[in-house]
């Protein structure tokens, strides 16, 4: 029975040399194959703040393998502020994402991707620079990105981020692969420091012929204050951030 079973298994994974996204938070330079297209669902929940409130966000993207070292992802992003399970404010926005890869990452993976959304109260900018290697079995990706929001009310609020990652993966089967991931976020509100949390956490990822996923989570394990927040008595820090974070990516392929 054990021996059928991992027959059937392998006949479907057949055609999978390694998941479309082995990282949930982290990109990779891998673009997708010329020709190809697939339809994501990313859902994040950011939870663990002193006020009574999760954030909850979803994206629901077309991604397109372009040339041989361009993608394009474009869909709907949506960002639902939840206070006792219940709406309390939604916010959504048009968006686009262009993936160009100078280098593979037999040698070292570099790639630049360009990230903008549209909305009807904001407006958001976003570059990534994607370095990685392949070692055997192991997959070393870092990135650094900075993102810009446009307020169009002029609200006081945090309006550029900066972001560094740090991810590692062991292929565990043709499949089936998991690792970990480093992120760092560091908030500025008109210029002015709004302090930088660290987060680590495990992450899995699946992939079969007909769909793949990649979830991961992670928690704030240390933190830079600003200034304002240094003797508040918390070790961590919640002006932009939160305790936890939990993102799944489930997408299918529509064209191959």
């Amino acid at each position: 029975m054990r021996v059928r079973v991992w027959v059937l298994f392998s006949v479907l994974v057949a055609s999978v040399a390694w998941a479309e996204r082995p990282f949930p938070w982290t990109w990779t330079s891998s673009t997708q194959a010329r020709g190809t297209t697939d339809v994501e669902l990313w859902t994040t929940v950011r939870t663990g703040r002193p006020t009574p409130y999760d954030l909850l966000e979803v994206r629901g993207w077309v991604s397109a393998g372009l040339l041989r070292q361009v993608d394009l992802h474009f869909g709907l992003e949506t960002d639902v502020l939840l206070m006792r399970r219940e709406n309390k404010a939604f916010e959504g926005r048009l968006s686009g994402l262009a993936r160009y890869r100078f280098l593979d990452p037999d040698v070292l993976g570099i790639a630049l991707l360009v990230r903008a959304g549209v909305g009807l109260e904001a407006g958001v900018l976003e570059s990534r620079l994607v370095l990685d290697r392949v070692f055997g079995t192991l997959l070393l990706a870092a990135n650094g990105a900075f993102e810009r929001t446009v307020f169009y009310d002029r609200r006081d609020a945090i309006d550029t981020r900066f972001e560094a990652s740090l991810a590692l993966r062991l292929q565990v089967s043709p499949a089936v692969t998991a690792g970990f991931e480093g992120r760092s976020r560091t908030g500025l509100k008109s210029g002015e420091y709004q302090g930088t949390a660290i987060y680590l956490g495990p992450t899995l990822s699946i992939s079969t012929k007909w769909v793949w996923l990649s979830v991961g989570a992670v928690a704030q394990v240390a933190a830079d204050k600003a200034e304002g927040d240094r003797f508040n008595g918390q070790p961590i820090i919640f002006r932009d951030d939160e305790r936890f974070g939990v993102r799944l990516v489930v997408a299918a392929p529509t064209a191959r």
